[in-house]
């Protein structure tokens, strides 16, 4: 029989998957180039400023965002563990200090998928999989902050 103290320990996590009507490089390009981000990176009711990201294994990320009404600030960062371009980007995600042996870690994948028509309108699925922190569709917190961030990103590229 399992104790609490012998039980294993599940880490909290979450996915999102989404499509998006855009080629895989264009949405790749969206999440590693700084003036893209600045773009979409964020949920409603909030802007995102001084926006900094080396995308290299190693290299350091960092922006802020601020609750437009209340003036909030939210300082975000982390550190880039993986880069396989237009495949795979996992990185650590959180206050822009946390060591990354603590910090929760998102992994993106993204998967070109055949086109939906004649004209060869190309799509890419998107999965995003947060470890560290649990999240549910209507938490109005992380789960629910990334769905909206995930949904300016598909008005961005609709746009582009």
């Amino acid at each position: 029989m399992s104790t609490p103290e012998s039980a294993p320990h599940e880490t909290p996590e979450f996915s999102i998957t989404r499509t998006f009507h855009a080629p895989r490089d264009l949405v790749w390009r969206a999440w590693t180039v700084e003036s893209e981000l600045a773009q979409w990176l964020r949920p409603f009711g909030v802007s995102t400023d001084s926006v900094s990201f080396d995308v290299e294994v190693g290299g350091r990320y960092r922006y802020t965002m601020t609750n437009d009404e209340t003036g909030e600030v939210f300082p975000t960062g982390g550190e880039f563990l993986e880069v396989t371009p237009q495949d795979r980007l996992v990185f650590t995600w959180g206050e822009p200090d946390t060591p990354v042996d603590i910090a929760p870690v998102i992994t993106l994948t993204f998967t070109p998928l055949d086109p939906i028509d004649s004209a060869g309108t190309q799509r890419t699925e998107l999965v995003l999989h947060l470890a560290g922190i649990a999240g549910q569709p209507g938490d109005g917190f992380v789960h629910d902050g990334w769905a909206e961030a995930l949904g300016n990103l598909s008005a961005h590229l609709g746009a582009s």
